[in-house]
């Protein structure tokens, strides 16, 4: 027999012990109920007897104060079955009691009379705890008979419950983990006992399904030698491409690398073709301020010269002098004026020059610095009346790489005027500035034609460009965004704009790690 405190026959003995016993302890409490309400009333039998049988004597004795007989008589009460107190009394000195005075609630009164006139009373008490205890002995017995009964009843359900669950669950429980084990599906060789019943239904389950089991198993046995002969032939082939591709791969890193260093080389083209472009438009600027002084230097001279032949020959009066003085003066403020704008301009050139071919990371001020990069780009906007503004505090500072504002702002606003511009006569850039939480934000827009979807999706991808087979390269706006995203480690996007191309870039104010 299965021992297990968990099992189903332990548990069902249990609950039938524990039912049993709580039905047990029920009727036994309905049987003491019942008994002691069948005493109660045997009692209040007795005293009616009492009141008929002895109430006349009693009176007869207690009117001739026969005491003899009233002792008598009282004797014959209290060997009643449960009688425990008795007492006659009359209405002047008569008291005879006999036996323990209970509580006063619990004695019964009867009138006595003798020839239809009340004379005494007799009092009787019931022993109570006499009833109770009877009552409590038959309740007893009546439980004892019945847990003795439940006790046989609950060995038996046991037994059968045994021999009809526990037993053959055993059995099926303990062949089912010995397959398991040893990883086969066997039919079960619990026997059937013919009675159809829940076992025998869960037997017949699990026989067919050992039997699916055991198809489906070869059929997995099978599947696998067919897999591994796959596999085989698969890792042969996936080594083959492997090599293949690995090749493959090889060919392309070298592509790759030579793609980059061109890239490299078209970039760094970019950069000095923008230079150059710088170069030839401030010397064309240059020139002009330099003619000029050439051209008053050689006035002067001739003018130096005539003076010097009349002073020589004592023919110089003192208007001509005078008149030499005014010239003087005026092509010496001619001659300064040109001078300081040739100096001006070789100072933006030499500062945006050594910045965009530098990698000094300096503090500067953003507006008077994109004045400067303005004033390179004059002799672009000569020819045009196109124009730039700028919105940008004058204090505003940036400590980061000049060099990369300069070709990031060059870039875009040459971007504006080959493209933007190209078919508008007075086109307008306009450059906000300003600082946001140790951030500064800056936005560019123009007037010009805008950026069609496609030029909005690829403007930053290398090698695209409108001009293609007319001179451009698609290198610019790719160089504008690798230089603010590396270099100047910010961002740029294309924002909505009513009219024209519109960026928005976000840079860090003060740059603190180099970029390497």
């Amino acid at each position: 027999m299965n021992y297990n405190r968990h099992s189903i026959l332990w548990r069902v003995i249990l609950y039938f012990s524990l039912a049993s016993i709580a039905m047990s302890v029920l009727g036994s409490g309905a049987i003491l109920a019942w008994n002691y309400h069948k005493q109660i009333q045997s009692y209040e039998q007795k005293l009616s007897q009492i009141r008929s049988g002895y109430a006349d004597s009693l009176g007869s004795s207690l009117w001739f104060y026969d005491e003899v007989q009233l002792h008598s008589q009282i004797k014959g009460i209290l060997n009643l079955s449960g009688v425990r107190y008795v007492r006659v009394s009359d209405n002047l000195n008569m008291n005879i009691e006999n036996g323990e005075r209970p509580h006063s609630g619990d004695i019964n009164r009867l009138p006595l009379a003798f020839n239809g006139k009340d004379i005494g009373v007799l009092e009787i008490a019931f022993d109570h705890e006499l009833l109770l205890q009877q009552a409590m002995d038959t309740a007893a017995s009546s439980m004892t008979a019945q847990l003795l009964s439940l006790l046989f009843l609950t060995l038996l359900l046991g037994y059968i419950v045994y021999n009809l669950l526990n037993r053959r669950i055993s059995l099926l429980a303990r062949e089912v983990q010995q397959r398991l084990h040893s990883h086969t599906f066997a039919p079960l060789s619990v026997t059937e006992t013919g009675q159809q019943d829940e076992i025998d239904t869960l037997v017949r389950a699990f026989n067919a399904l050992s039997a699916q089991m055991n198809d489906e198993l070869q059929q997995k046995t099978q599947a696998q030698q067919q897999l591994k002969v796959i596999n085989q032939e698969l890792e042969h082939r996936v080594a083959d491409r492997t090599r293949n591709l690995q090749q493959t791969v090889d060919e392309l890193n070298q592509t790759l690398h030579q793609l980059h260093t061109t890239q490299s080389k078209l970039i760094e083209a970019e950069k000095l073709s923008s230079l150059g472009g710088m170069v030839a438009g401030i010397a064309h600027e240059i020139n002009t301020p330099l003619g000029l002084c050439i051209t008053i230097h050689s006035y002067i001279d001739d003018h130096f010269r005539e003076l010097q032949q009349r002073f020589n020959s004592g023919a110089m009066r003192k208007q001509d002098f005078t008149e030499f003085l005014a010239m003087l003066e005026e092509s010496l403020a001619i001659l300064d004026k040109n001078q300081q704008r040739a100096a001006q301009l070789i100072k933006s050139f030499k500062q945006v020059s050594e910045d965009q071919t530098g990698e000094q990371l300096r503090q500067f001020q953003l507006r008077e610095y994109l004045e400067e990069i303005l004033e390179t780009l004059s002799p672009r906007f000569k020819q045009t009346h196109h124009r730039v503004e700028i919105d940008c505090a004058a204090d505003l500072w940036l400590e980061t790489y000049p060099g990369a504002i300069s070709q990031v702002i060059t870039n875009l606003i040459m971007n504006s005027l080959l493209h933007g511009f190209e078919h508008i006569d007075e086109g307008v850039i306009r450059i906000q500035a300003a600082p946001d939480r140790g951030k500064l934000v800056m936005h560019y827009r123009d007037n010009g034609c805008g950026l069609s979807a496609e030029a909005r999706l690829k403007i930053f991808d290398p090698f695209y460009t409108t001009k293609r087979g007319k001179g451009g390269t698609g290198l610019g706006m790719h160089l504008v965004y690798n230089l603010v995203h590396q270099r100047l480690q910010g961002s740029i996007e294309i924002i909505d704009s009513p009219q024209g191309a519109a960026f928005r870039l976000e840079l860090p104010q003060q740059l603190h790690q180099p970029f390497s």
